[in-house]
């Protein structure tokens, strides 16, 4: 996948399967909301652009709710509030921050895929076999997409990948 805030998907539907639930329970579990872990690291040469890319939050990172049915199953996971992400070239040291707190929401599938939609201010970091990858970019609008489950190798995949807006190719800018 590789929206920023969506990267934390495992580690929140880990979370979700740590909190305590109940099939006889009465009532619909209520949501639980946590800071989404952000995204800091390095992607490789290659990975998302034809340099390594190091990536890190700038100032505060979004909030990760996850909603569930009264069996206690993660039915949504969404992401909202203000983040900024650094970007920067390894090799030349050009640096940008990027607004990326668009809210986006994520819909777990039966098969172990993710439905996916998001607005506003987002990043994708997409790899190869992703639509578009590899790619880097910064999107002002609004996206469908769908996260393959894992396969095999536990790789998953973006595909069916459709944005309405402005879409920034932030390896060019991050190589001029």
């Amino acid at each position: 996948m590789r929206r920023w805030k969506f990267a934390a998907v495992a580690l929140g539907v880990a979370l979700a399967l740590l909190v305590p639930q109940t099939a006889s329970a009465a009532a619909k579990p209520k949501p639980v909301r946590f800071p989404a872990p952000a995204f800091i690291g390095t992607f490789d040469l290659g990975q998302v652009c034809p340099f390594a890319v190091y990536t890190e939050p700038v100032g505060p990172t979004q909030t990760e709710t996850l909603y569930f049915d009264r069996n206690g199953n993660v039915v949504k996971i969404a992401f909202r509030g203000p983040a900024k992400t650094l970007l920067r070239n390894v090799d030349t040291g050009k640096t940008l921050i990027e607004n990326s707190g668009g809210p986006g929401t994520l819909w777990p599938q039966p098969d172990g895929s993710l439905l996916g939609s998001g607005g506003g201010y987002g990043l994708f970091a997409l790899f190869q076999g992703d639509d578009r990858g590899p790619a880097l970019l910064a999107v002002v609008g609004h996206e469908t997409f769908t996260i393959t489950a894992p396969d095999i190798n536990n790789v998953t995949h973006i595909v069916d990948l459709d944005i309405h807006g402005t879409v920034t190719d932030l390896c060019a800018a991050l190589a001029a």
